[in-house]
């Protein structure tokens, strides 16, 4: 391959790739194209000593399967090489899968992003939504992720009677407590921009999660979640949580 065509191309295995299959699936592929002797009993005068070692069927059967591999780690493929696929062409793919990404980083020729492991997420938050996420319920998922945040929210506030939006701003407003409440805090008024800014960043995205995520979940006709969008929306929630679970506990008579 030469450098313009790994240049053009959109390489490696895209995320959700089976790529220990797909690499099985390659080694097929070169198996049953490999050529063999025909016995002498099977030769006919003057005819060709050698044959590919699959049968027709097996071959076409493989090559499909090849060529949807190439389509996914190739996004160019069915412009570029016009399905055609032959022996150096798979084994480049095999490279793909293998090692491509890893040699490319060390050579400084692409750059992957970070991946995002839902286990890593805040346990509110994940082990809320793990059961509906295993079973492809995405909305499900996010929805109990909500409910246990705000349960853990209503517990730490010591605010059983609220919820949502009320709950966020008696938990994070920047006033000082009233009497027989609390408050959280993630930091002290030592400086007071800081802490200004750490409170009404906590307040809008409490709300707006709670607003903007939350309750549209309720509403008939409100678009349903793919993976992607609910992933990044379990990670706004977890990144919500954590500053839950690390805020301290403030009374009136802490901060008169």
């Amino acid at each position: 391959m030469s450098g313009d065509d790994a240049a053009g191309r959109n390489t490696g295995a895209p995320q959700g790739l089976d790529s220990e299959w797909a690499v099985e699936q390659c080694n097929e592929w070169l198996r049953l194209h490999e050529r063999v002797a025909i016995p002498e009993a099977e030769r006919e005068p003057r005819g060709a000593k050698q044959r590919l070692k699959g049968s027709t069927a097996e071959r076409a059967k493989i090559t499909n399967r090849v060529l949807r591999v190439a389509e996914a780690v190739w996004a160019d493929w069915n412009d570029r090489y016009f399905r055609n696929m032959n022996a150096t062409t798979v084994r480049e793919l095999i490279f793909e899968l293998e090692e491509g990404i890893e040699v490319r980083e060390r050579l400084g020729l692409s750059h992957s992003g970070p991946a995002l492991a839902a286990d890593a997420l805040h346990p509110w938050v994940w082990e809320a939504a793990r059961p509906h996420w295993n079973a492809d319920n995405y909305d499900a998922a996010v929805w109990a992720a909500a409910i246990n945040v705000n349960s853990q929210l209503k517990a730490k506030a010591k605010r059983p009677d609220l919820g949502e939006s009320n709950l966020v701003e008696a938990a994070f407003g920047i006033s000082p407590p009233d009497e027989g409440k609390v408050r959280l805090r993630l930091c002290d008024e030592t400086n007071p921009a800081l802490f200004k800014d750490r409170h009404l960043g906590a307040l809008s995205l409490g709300r707006g999660l709670f607003a903007g995520v939350r309750n549209p979940l309720n509403h008939i006709g409100a678009e349903d979640l793919t993976e992607q969008e609910a992933l990044e929306t379990l990670a706004a929630w977890s990144l919500f949580a954590r500053w839950v679970d690390r805020a301290d506990v403030v009374t009136n008579e802490a901060t008169a």
